[in-house]
């Protein structure tokens, strides 16, 4: 079974870089430009990992990250956090869901052993998200 990743990244051109890379080693990827779009895909897609740029617009990292650590059904779903090393604060940022940090640029081999080493962590499973359970306030992103 394909493992599905969400790529929330702000910049275009590294989203689309990241989709391909990930699709040509077999995942199945969805991808977000904000924070909205971000918390709509979460609610539809069912992750195995989260990717999430630290600088993303609409909400950013800080409201996906604050939304993911109060639904219990999403705090078992790992997020690797990516931001520019002049983001400030970003590399303390390390409790739960967040894995792992990497600061920008990194190569794509080491988002993939993040990615890789995510989905191990996780048992190889997607997390199971019981839509029913999730805060009123998400039911607006759910179709």
């Amino acid at each position: 079974m394909k493992q599905t990743l969400l790529i929330a990244e702000s910049d275009a051109e590294l989203r689309d870089i990241y989709r391909r890379f990930f699709s040509d080693r077999g995942y199945s990827v969805e991808t977000a430009s904000d924070g909205l779009d971000c918390l709509k895909k979460l609610c539809q897609a069912s992750p195995a990992v989260l990717v999430l740029d630290r600088e993303l617009r609409w909400g950013g990292a800080d409201g996906v990250l604050a939304w993911l650590r109060e639904e219990a059904v999403m705090t078992e779903l790992p997020v690797v956090l990516t931001a520019t090393a002049a983001c400030p604060d970003v590399a303390e940022d390390h409790e739960p869901p967040v894995v792992k940090f990497l600061a920008k640029p990194f190569t794509l081999t080491v988002l993939l052993d993040s990615v890789r080493t995510a989905v191990a962590e996780n048992g190889g499973e997607e997390p199971i998200i019981n839509r029913h359970h999730v805060s009123a306030y998400s039911e607006l992103f759910i179709d």
